[in-house]
């Protein structure tokens, strides 16, 4: 890690925000189909749930996170690099070594390439253990299938308070979940699916979020 000159107050922050954050729950489950035929499966704390469980203890302690990514050739190659700083309100900041890997020609692999760094470059200058296997096998050729990728405790919560804003009941929230999404539970929402009931509630004013 790099610091800053001047160190002491984000020390200081930093020390405070490790001793208050809890370590965050797995909360995708992901079925890997390797490309000679077997299959096993792990769990891990998607980049959400780090930013979940590290957003509030943060902010209390005046810290922001700020990641960039950014592509770049080397030896011919083109690679694609991270690096995660951690901003304190003094100005001080510390940061992460870049994490590289050959970039992917494919979009869609390219943005998971950046969001697996991500993850590992935060919840590593977090201190944060999120998983006991790891989840980029996507774009090692391998299919994976990713389920129960429930919504965090934060989430739901925040769902819930947006309607609340809008004059829309928990009641009228719920139905609308077991009409639209065929779900009980407002964690059980796929990620599409709460951002977009967060869409229409932020949009809905004080009329109902309807079927």
């Amino acid at each position: 890690m790099i610091f800053s000159e001047s160190n002491t107050a984000i020390s200081k922050a930093l020390v405070a925000a490790w001793g208050a954050v809890t370590t965050p729950k797995h909360n995708t489950n992901v079925t890997v189909k390797t490309k000679t035929g077997g299959s096993y499966e792990f769990s891990y704390t998607d980049l959400e749930g780090i930013f979940d469980a590290l957003k509030v203890v943060y902010k209390e302690n005046g810290i922001a996170v700020l990641q960039t990514p950014k592509t770049f050739f080397q030896d011919g190659t083109l690679m694609v690099s991270v690096e995660t700083m951690l901003l304190h309100e003094s100005g001080e900041w510390v940061k992460s070594e870049p994490l590289s890997v050959p970039a992917s020609n494919n979009m869609q692999d390219l943005g998971g390439q950046i969001t697996y760094m991500k993850r590992y470059s935060l919840s590593a200058i977090s201190g944060l253990s999120t998983e006991k296997d790891d989840d980029a096998n996507g774009v090692s050729g391998n299919q994976v299938e990713y389920k129960n990728n429930k919504r965090s405790e934060a989430q739901v919560k925040r769902l819930f308070a947006i309607a609340s804003s809008k004059g829309i009941s928990a009641a009228d929230v719920k139905k609308a979940i077991m009409q639209n999404y065929q779900k009980t539970n407002a964690e059980d929402l796929t990620k599409q699916e709460y951002d977009e009931l967060c869409s229409r509630l932020e949009n809905a004013g004080k009329e109902k979020v309807n079927a």
